[in-house]
């Protein structure tokens, strides 16, 4: 049984082989990486800011990637014991730090973006979210996942490697339990990360066998160079849950996003045209 997802019937061959020849999802990662030019983006955040100061470039990372798993369902589906499941929700996750210092605890949080969720909408969910994580008061580190995280990681170390192999035992096979899967990054749709907020590009990182979770996206730092404002990007993906193809129209999809920020107003699941010149665009060089 997979938590809050739904069997796909129609899984090709090709992927049934996959399956058996990489059972496991930190085999089976391939990774992109991207320039994007986010000129346009840039401008429009800051425009929005005028308005709400609120308003962030990593609300608007989080829109866009709600719009994109909407766009394209296929990125919204795991593998779990062999078999092709969708997520029923889009979710998206972070790890966010009670405190900007090296020495402040880390937790995972959740955003279930639904599907007429603007940026102004995701904006209010995750100032919501954050707010409650470096509220000192708050509860956050005594419900769920990151509970039981913190209670399992101070367990004796033989004891605590007897407790994780049951726990990664019962994911495979039934799923974890919502006490432990709430708030956990590994059962979201996708994983991102704002290494801009740190200065360096975006980065190559791992998924995790663990969970439901078969995307992860690292944003990096957004330079201006001649006027123009860039960000690279790290997408990691389980080849298994769709082909290269699907996969590249998608990187397309998110650039074209970003040079079209005003679709950010528009609800989360509606659709929206790529002109067919934006596929076809290469950054490949032409050789002598």
């Amino acid at each position: 049984m997979a938590r809050k997802g739904h069997k796909v019937k129609d899984v090709t061959g090709m992927q049934n082989i996959l399956f058996d020849l990489k059972p496991n999802r930190c085999e089976a990662e391939v990774f992109m990486s991207s320039d994007i030019d986010v000129t346009e983006f840039v401008k429009y955040v800051k425009k929005l800011k005028e308005s709400d100061k609120s308003i962030t470039f990593f609300h608007g990372f989080v829109h866009i990637m709600g719009k994109i798993l909407y766009e394209y369902p296929k990125l919204n589906r795991f593998v779990q014991n062999r078999t092709l499941y969708e997520h029923d929700e889009v979710s998206i996750a972070f790890v966010a730090k009670a405190e900007f210092n090296e020495k402040s605890e880390e937790f995972m949080t959740c955003l279930s973006i639904d599907k007429d969720d603007t940026i102004i909408d995701v904006s209010k969910k995750l100032k919501a979210k954050i707010d409650k994580v470096r509220d000192k008061k708050s509860s956050i580190n005594t419900d769920g996942a990151n509970n039981v995280v913190d209670k399992i990681g101070h367990v004796w170390r033989p004891l605590r490697s007897f407790l994780v192999g049951i726990l990664k035992w019962w994911d495979r096979v039934f799923g974890l339990p919502g006490a432990i899967a709430d708030e956990n990054i590994y059962y979201s749709s996708l994983i991102v990360s704002n290494l801009g907020t740190f200065r360096v590009p975006g980065i190559y990182h791992n998924l995790a066998n663990l969970g439901t979770s078969s995307g992860l996206v690292a944003f990096g730092d957004i330079k201006e160079e001649n006027e123009k404002y860039k960000m690279n990007i790290g997408v990691t993906l389980d080849e298994r849950i769709a082909d290269g193809f699907y996969f590249c129209r998608a990187l397309k999809a998110i650039e074209y996003l970003f040079a079209h920020p005003e679709l950010m107003m528009e609800e989360a699941s509606k659709h929206f045209e790529i002109p067919d010149y934006v596929h076809k665009k290469t950054g490949n060089k032409k050789t002598k």
